[in-house]
């Protein structure tokens, strides 16, 4: 039987998945625009649909932390997760603003906070 925790992050996943699927032009899911996110997408040669399909097969037990503010003062709740993708540990901080965006603050290897 699943805790109120893992309810609620399978809740909140759905929400996700739902928008990052409905996505076509960039008004449901957007990537934020940092080195860290550039590095890792160029180092493993990844697009904005390869990202897609990274939080699609996110599971509850991915789940790290959350939810949170954001500590930057936007609209949302922040949601972590470290799933493995090719055998390498990620670390994905997601804002969900207002249950109608998903917006992929962080995605690189865990542990790699440059």
């Amino acid at each position: 039987m699943e805790s109120i925790k893992q309810q609620i992050v399978r809740q909140k996943l759905t929400i996700i998945k739902e928008l990052v699927t409905k996505d076509k032009n960039g008004d449901k899911f957007i990537i934020v625009n940092r080195d860290k996110n550039r590095n890792f997408m160029l180092e493993y040669g990844l697009l904005t649909n390869d990202i897609k399909d990274i939080i699609l097969n996110l599971e509850v037990d991915d789940y790290y932390r959350g939810p949170e503010e954001d500590d930057a003062g936007f609209e949302g709740e922040i949601w972590i997760f470290t799933p493995t993708f090719q055998s390498i540990k990620l670390y994905i901080k997601i804002r969900l603003a207002n249950n109608t965006v998903v917006i992929c603050i962080s995605i690189h290897e865990y542990g790699n906070f440059i």
